[in-house]
């Protein structure tokens, strides 16, 4: 992992619907004006028109891993890292849980952390004879719409048929997705540094596989046939409806990442924080 460096400017985002990360930001801001340039604003706002200033050094991401998402899209493919303060649950993309923040935030602001790049899906969505981009930190969901009904979900891999899934519909997964709705599915967990993906799918009935994962240069193809309507949903919050000839070309983007700042000890210490937060039982150690 490369060396995070001090910051100049940094942009602090916080979730507009939480007033404890709205005033925690506004504190984290006074605290920091007079060493750094710091502007501060809601990731919702940030999404719909922009950040304040585009030429930040560092994201601080207050909420919950749902804010850490958004202020991924803000940054859009730009290298600036982020660095998140839980105040949602789990928090796993945050690295400092808001009561730390006395004791840990300034260290990282110092420079004394590193920059771990988390792969991501690059997603076409053809429709209507045109194409339509996004991109996924955490996931995307292929799903049935409002009506509950059956959907057909078929899955092409490297142009090739490989099933077809009768269910509720599919999420595809990266790594730092597999611990959210794909591990709920039953799906296993990535390391956080692989570049693979997961497809999983929904309440499946009769269906060939329960998942799979692949291999970092996948393409894969999504096509769904249901009577009803459709929907396409990214990272949890960016939607859009299907038609029953659309389909969707998936792949791991090999250009682009999402960058984090971490702690030094961050990769000896994943897992076992992960366990934590997932709060395993993960029994008494046998010792030598």
């Amino acid at each position: 992992m490369d060396k995070f460096y001090s910051p100049k400017i940094i942009a602090i985002l916080f979730n507009q619907k939480s007033k404890d990360a709205e005033s925690l930001a506004l504190d984290i801001k006074q605290k920091l004006k007079d060493d750094f340039e710091v502007y501060s604003q809601s990731a919702e706002s940030a999404i719909i028109k922009g950040l304040n200033n585009e030429k930040i050094d560092l994201i601080i991401s207050i909420g919950g891993d749902g804010t850490v998402l958004r202020c991924a899209h803000v940054l859009n493919g730009s290298t600036a890292p982020i660095l998140g303060i839980n105040l949602g649950r789990l928090g796993f993309l945050c690295e400092i849980d808001s009561s730390d923040i006395d004791q840990k935030l300034l260290p990282y602001l110092e420079g004394k952390g590193v920059i771990e790049q988390r792969s991501i899906l690059k997603i076409n969505l053809f429709k209507n004879n045109s194409k339509k981009e996004f991109f996924a930190l955490n996931d995307f969901v292929l799903a049935r719409g409002s009506k509950i009904r059956i959907i057909d979900v078929e899955a092409s891999l490297n142009n090739n048929h490989f099933a077809t899934y009768r269910g509720d519909g599919v999420v595809v997964s990266t790594a730092t997705g597999s611990t959210a709705y794909s591990l709920s599915l039953g799906g296993a967990i990535l390391s956080p540094s692989s570049n693979n993906m997961i497809i999983k799918p929904i309440a499946s009935h009769a269906s060939l596989l329960g998942g799979l994962v692949m291999e970092s240069d996948a393409k894969l193809i999504l096509k769904a046939d249901s009577r009803e309507d459709l929907s396409l949903t990214v990272d949890g919050f960016i939607d859009t409806q299907l038609r029953e000839f659309d389909y969707i070309e998936i792949q791991i983007d090999d250009s682009k990442t999402v960058n984090f700042v971490r702690s030094l000890d961050f990769k000896s210490e994943y897992w076992n924080s992960l366990a934590k937060k997932l709060e395993l039982r993960k029994g008494e150690s046998l010792g030598r």
